[in-house]
């Protein structure tokens, strides 16, 4: 195993990184089909619409290989000066627990304040099988916003976490 810090594994989306994601969203066991339908297309604009400026998608790959390990989707929210959304975040479920999730994290947060945001806000699900994600953004920072209850479909709440950068 070599020597790596976070710049070096930390990098841009390339097309040979979409399956992996796919497979680790499907993997996680905790989004539904449309849910995973709707990560691989904001992958599909991404990858395939270089004039785009909706999301921002970067991977973090293993120490071992740089084998797509985990991913992150964010993007400016519409309409507002520098407030940006956290769509998507998943890593590995086989390697969950070695802080790749949370170095993801803090480099959306670093690069967001180089480029003058805010604000990020991060919408999740309050069934029960979300507990970790919920405690995983907390122990990042982030601090429940709001909750509007049956917001997705009756006994699962909408949880809107937010952190100032």
């Amino acid at each position: 195993m070599g020597f790596w810090t976070d710049a070096d594994m930390i990098r841009k989306l390339i097309q040979s990184d979409r399956d992996k994601i796919q497979r680790i969203l499907t993997d996680t066991k905790h989004f539904n089909d449309d849910e995973i339908k709707v990560a691989i297309e904001l992958i599909d604009v991404y990858l395939n619409d270089a004039k785009q400026s909706d999301y921002i998608i970067y991977v973090y790959g293993s120490d071992d290989t740089n084998e797509t390990a985990g991913y992150i989707c964010y993007g400016k929210r519409p309409l507002t000066d520098w407030t940006y959304d956290l769509y998507w975040i998943a890593v590995d479920p086989n390697i969950h627990g070695k802080g790749i999730g949370s170095r993801l994290v803090k480099h959306m947060e670093e690069d967001l304040a180089a480029h003058g945001g805010k604000i990020i806000l991060i919408e999740t699900s309050g069934k029960p099988e979300y507990e970790n994600e919920r405690k995983f953004y907390t122990k990042n920072g982030y601090n429940v916003q709001t909750i509007i209850k049956d917001f997705y479909r009756s006994g699962d709440d909408l949880y809107v976490y937010r952190k100032y950068l």
